[in-house]
């Protein structure tokens, strides 16, 4: 049975790349960056507006939208992903198998949103989980408005420190993909190039099909409700919460410049579709 490992984010060690080590603490060089990094834009007042800064796009992009072409023996398919600053995103795919004289197909998507990830094959409930950063930001609007600067301030420097740690870093095992460079790393028999500050791949090399980006457009046009779970999801397999988490400890934690909890959730919301063969079932959907 092959697929695309779902947690692939968690899996590579870009996670220290993208978020710094989860559990890690960074306050030395945090509290350092932080007194360079005051709060020049306004504090956030919104949900939308505080997620933006929690899960930002690189240039200062709104959305970011990444087509793929998936290849293999006897296979072949597309992939489009969407992504908002944010931490929303929106992966659909189709797969087609010309193996012997049947052809099969399978299709599926992955929407997540601050609030859920719901991933389901075409025709099928699926799968639905939490996502935290929706309440995360619920508790920082309860904040009062001075609590929410040093907090603001500090998130602020956290992705200044992590770009700063990205260009230290050097060259490293990266190739240039339509104008992005993107870190390459080997797992296994699998091989990722990985554009970081998106979390988004742009190759994926493995035994059963290889996906490559074609096309990215860095101004894309969204449907109204591409990030609105439809209807069929009331229906899905509710997975299991991991862990619970404390959101108003997280922001104390944040504020005092240590960011290993914050990485857990931004890391948890860049779900990567798990996509399933033409001929393999899709789990949780009897």
């Amino acid at each position: 049975m092959s697929q695309l490992p779902r947690s692939l984010a968690c899996l590579v060690p870009l996670a220290a790349l993208l978020l710094g080590c989860p559990g890690s603490e960074r306050k030395t060089e945090a509290g350092s960056a932080a007194e360079h990094a005051k709060v020049l834009a306004p504090i956030p007042a919104t949900e939308a507006e505080f997620l933006a800064e929690l899960v930002p796009l690189p240039e200062g992009a709104e959305a970011i939208e990444v087509e793929y072409t998936i290849t293999g023996p006897a296979l072949t398919g597309t992939m489009t992903t969407q992504i908002t600053a944010g931490g929303q995103r929106r992966d659909q795919w189709e797969l087609v198998s010309t193996l012997g004289d049947t052809q099969l197909r399978a299709a599926g998507v992955t929407i997540v949103n601050a609030r859920q990830i719901w991933t389901a094959n075409e025709g099928h409930p699926g799968e639905l989980s939490d996502n935290h950063l929706a309440e995360l930001a619920r508790a920082y609007l309860r904040l009062d408005p001075p609590a929410r600067a040093p907090v603001m301030e500090s998130i602020r420097a956290w992705h200044q420190l992590l770009a700063e740690q990205r260009k230290a870093a050097g060259g490293g095992d990266r190739t240039e993909l339509l104008g992005v460079s993107c870190l390459e790393t080997r797992i296994a028999a699998q091989n990722v190039c990985m554009w970081e500050e998106t979390g988004l791949l742009l190759r994926y090399e493995g035994s059963a099909f290889t996906i490559e980006a074609t096309k990215i457009d860095r101004q894309p046009k969204l449907a109204p409700d591409a990030f609105t779970l439809p209807p069929e999801a009331a229906g899905a397999t509710r997975a299991e919460p991991q862990r619970d988490y404390d959101y108003d400890e997280i922001l104390t934690e944040i504020a005092a410049g240590s960011y290993g909890n914050v990485s857990l959730l931004v890391v948890g919301s860049k779900s990567i579709p798990s996509l399933r063969l033409p001929d393999t079932p899709a789990p949780h959907d009897d």
